[in-house]
């Protein structure tokens, strides 16, 4: 989740019995739907970079999750699951377009705002790519997803694993001013609260998705991945994906869409 606040109340531990009374006695975020202009300043898409798990065999455990907490869950979040391994900014000096529809709207991007602090360059995202050409701790893996968490402003699906997400986070070395968590957690998030509840009132949807099965998956490929800023909870689109065994990058068909011509030429040199 990659929204609003990822402040944890207390240690988020994976069995929801072990929270203990600092976790019990905390408020939820109220997650709203807005334009939240005052941050994207009529910056259309936000980059960053997952891992894509809507694949087949989670997608039965996410939905029965997402059933489970429906009653405290914003409406209207599409976003379809995935790990999150940290964020990149808003793509700079490109026209970018709008809508994944048939009626595309360009929008310009000014100069201007490739100066602010969450914009990314073209320079940092390929030092990110050769980050992970470089690494020689990186290959396919296999991970555990299952049991229940939550942040105040999100619950999740736990993601198990012996270390390669901190590998590919080391590989990436991504600004650490934008990644908005004190310390990294690897989870899929189910959605966003609709009210600011009292965490003790979530239990007994956080005790039925923590019964839930654990599913286990292979991960070949990192993804580079974006969302359109204005829209809250609006489903991701991969940018491009980065093959851990091949050591190689390939650019998705709507990269020009999000980045721009421009942006791709200069990548191809």
């Amino acid at each position: 989740m990659f929204c609003t606040g990822w402040r944890r109340v207390a240690e988020v531990v994976q069995d929801f019995r072990a929270r203990g009374d600092a976790w019990k006695s905390a408020r939820l975020q109220r997650n709203v739907r807005g334009d939240f202009s005052a941050w994207h300043r009529g910056r259309v898409w936000f980059l960053l970079w997952a891992l894509d798990v809507d694949v087949p065999a989670l997608r039965p455990l996410f939905a029965q999750a997402r059933q489970q907490l429906a009653p405290w869950l914003l409406h209207g979040y599409r976003r379809q699951p995935h790990v999150t391994l940290g964020l990149c900014g808003f793509p700079g000096q490109t026209r970018a377009q709008s809508s994944l529809g048939d009626r595309m709207q360009e929008h310009h991007v000014a100069g201007e705002s490739d100066s602010l602090p969450d914009a990314c360059s073209l320079a940092g995202l390929r030092r990110q790519v050769e980050g992970l050409e470089r690494s020689i701790a990186l290959s396919p893996f296999r991970m555990d997803v299952g049991g229940a968490g939550s942040f105040t402003s999100a619950p999740f699906l736990a993601v198990h694993q012996g270390g390669e997400l901190q590998a590919l986070r080391a590989a990436l070395a991504l600004d650490p001013a934008l990644q908005h968590l004190d310390d990294y957690l690897p989870h899929v998030t189910l959605g966003l609260f609709r009210a600011s509840w009292q965490s003790s009132q979530l239990q007994q949807g956080l005790r039925a998705v923590d019964g839930l099965p654990t599913v286990s998956l292979q991960v070949r490929q990192v993804q580079l991945m974006a969302y359109a800023a204005a829209d809250v909870g609006g489903p991701l689109v991969t940018v491009a994906a980065f093959d851990l065994r091949s050591r190689r990058l390939r650019w998705h068909p709507l990269a020009c869409r999000v980045l721009g011509e421009s942006w791709l030429k200069t990548w191809d040199g």
